[in-house]
């Protein structure tokens, strides 16, 4: 008599764009009983309990960025003014380009699958000569492959102009005063590519 049972616990698995969660995998207790059987028998048990984890995940990030920023100031004229003060004031130009762009993420939370399996072998109360063999092999394998493809253009223009104002030809005993304001010009680019996370944890 050849008897063999095992007792599986079915994994579950489910998967999101950026999150992907693994609930514990296959775990399988064996039992195997070779017994009873007669003179002369050859028994064979043969038993193979895979626990296989496959993940892959990819990430694909293109980014192409064409920012124009300008801003100006000036250019006004007072000509030909004839009697008082002429008095010219500008306000400041100031061009101000922020850029933040954060790719996307793959993150893996894997149980590790650790938990002893409980394996029994018995071998009894066979006949004479009789030839009885038993394997039995557990394997676990957990494998993650994450891919992150990044490919950056940026062209970023700011510019600031201030000034060019005019007074010419005033005829008058006052004064002539031109001012301009500050110019300024700021760009800030920050760019963080995929992040790719690997997590085994015990269970």
């Amino acid at each position: 008599m050849i008897k063999y049972r095992t007792k599986l616990t079915t994994a579950i698995a489910t998967a999101s764009l950026l999150l992907s969660a693994f609930a514990p995998a296959v775990y399988a207790d064996t039992t195997i009983e070779i017994s009873g059987n007669g003179n002369n028998s050859t028994n064979d048990v043969n038993v193979t309990n895979n626990d296989t984890t496959n993940i892959t995940q990819n990430n694909t990030f293109n980014l192409t960025l064409n920012i124009s920023s300008s801003a100006k100031t000036g250019k006004n004229e007072a000509n030909n003014n004839n009697g008082g003060n002429v008095s010219i004031d500008t306000g400041n130009a100031t061009s101000n380009v922020t850029i933040n762009v954060s790719g996307g993420s793959n993150v893996v939370n894997i149980p590790c699958g650790c938990t002893n399996t409980t394996d029994n072998v018995t071998v009894s109360g066979n006949g004479n000569n009789s030839n009885n063999t038993s394997n039995l092999t557990n394997k676990k394998e957990k494998k993650a492959n994450q891919t992150n493809y990044v490919g950056i253009g940026a062209t970023v223009k700011s510019k600031a102009k201030t000034g060019k104002n005019k007074a010419n030809g005033n005829n008058q005993a006052g004064d002539v005063n031109v001012t301009t304001g500050s110019s300024n010009s700021t760009v800030n680019a920050t760019v963080t590519g995929p992040l790719n996370t690997v997590n085994v944890t015990p269970q």
